[in-house]
This record gives structure tokens, C-alpha cells and sequence, in this order.
């Protein structure tokens, strides 16, 4: 099974990528890239535990996260990367991306 990232631009009250992230990959070849709006996704318990569930790794923009007012300390799942680091996720260590 290839090893894709899910780039999450929308936030939980708009959407629910963890439902998507699961039909289309297995956990361990999931990873949730979260930006925009969807860093909301990682500050919400109930949408972080679901995306706990479905993606091995959760990457987090610091910019857009630090742009709405937050920290990675408010960060209830994942961590948080500069857009170097998401870009070398998408590039070197996935096969496919989705935009969900």
C-alpha cells in the first residue's frame, strides 16, 4: 500500500477528513497534513482523537497554526512543522497526496 499525505485545509466544523484518511489508506501509511483552517482539526479533542486514529502522523503548519492565535502547546494531536517540513513529507517520504 503506498504512503500518502492528506492535506487538510478545513476545519472540524466543516469537515471530517478522518472518515476519508480511513477508506483510503491504511493507518501506518497515513499522514495528515494540516493547514489553513485545518489546524483546527488538531486544537479540537473530538476531531484530533479521530485523526489520531486514522493517520500515523499528524504535521501541523506552524505558521498557519501561530496565525490564528495558537501554540504548538494547544496542539491536542500531531506536531508542528515549517512548510520546509511538509514539503519534504510530500516529496521524499509519500507516493500519493489527496486534498480532503
Amino acid at each position: 500500500m503506498p504512503k500518502v499525505a492528506f492535506i487538510v485545509l478545513k476545519s472540524p466544523h466543516e469537515q471530517n477528513p478522518a472518515n476519508m484518511v480511513m477508506r483510503l489508506s491504511e493507518r501506518n501509511h497515513a499522514s495528515a497534513i494540516l493547514l489553513e483552517d485545518g489546524v483546527y482539526q488538531a486544537l479540537t479533542t473530538s476531531a484530533a482523537d479521530s485523526l489520531d486514529k486514522a493517520a500515523h502522523e499528524v504535521l501541523v503548519s506552524r505558521e498557519d497554526l501561530e496565525a490564528r492565535g495558537f501554540s504548538a502547546s494547544d496542539l491536542k494531536v500531531g506536531r508542528t512543522g515549517e512548510y520546509s517540513d511538509i514539503v519534504e513529507l510530500i516529496m521524499e517520504r509519500t507516493e500519493r497526496t489527496v486534498t480532503v
